[in-house]
């Protein structure tokens, strides 16, 4: 897969909703009826983007960047005012299913 954050044209630093907003804008500019591909590759950068939670699963096994979850956190934490996501819920998400 494609890096999702240059697909969609979002900085890593990017909120839920500026996210949400460019993935809006960019399925508006490829339509699935039209082009079915390229909205596929766009609804999968969105998926692995559109949450604090995917896109720590995301940073940590995929963008192979030497990342913690304590610091994906915090830099989060620094950028939403929504309610931070507990370690737990992150640790769980992040731990790949056995």
């Amino acid at each position: 897969m494609p890096d999702p954050y240059t697909l969609l044209g979002v900085p890593l630093e990017a909120t839920d909703d500026a996210i949400r907003k460019r993935y809006l804008e960019l399925v508006k500019q490829y339509p699935p009826e039209q082009q079915p591909e390229m909205f596929a590759k766009i609804r999968e950068a969105y998926d692995a983007l559109k949450d604090l939670e995917a896109r720590t699963m995301y940073r940590l096994y995929e963008y192979g960047k030497n990342e913690t979850i304590e610091s994906i956190i915090e830099e989060a934490a620094c950028r939403t005012s929504r309610r931070r996501i507990g370690l737990n819920t992150l640790v769980s998400a992040a731990t790949p299913p056995r």
